[in-house]
């Protein structure tokens, strides 16, 4: 199982949230930057992965209501792919 670290704290903005989440994920070229894309990316993993994001808190605090949907979304993925993992550490 591949894991990936995203560390919520260092994010202060989508454009961040967006470059730290193509590059710990490895998401295809075709990554749109937006949380319709990343759902699309995630749903379609193939190989195994885990994706622990710590600082989860301070991440949704900072992007507001876009780090709430941002939660929402990788709480949806880990549903709809049983190839990924999530793992949120406050």
């Amino acid at each position: 199982m591949r894991r990936a670290q995203l560390d919520g704290r260092r994010i202060h903005s989508r454009e961040e949230l967006h470059d730290a989440l193509a590059g710990a994920v490895s998401l295809p070229e075709w990554y749109g930057r937006n949380l319709d894309a990343l759902l699309d990316s995630l749903s379609e993993l193939e190989e195994e992965t885990c994706l622990c994001v710590t600082g989860a808190t301070v991440l949704a605090e900072t992007l507001g209501p876009y780090g709430e949907a941002l939660l929402r979304v990788l709480r949806r993925a880990e549903e709809e792919n049983s190839n990924f993992r999530l793992e949120l550490e406050p």
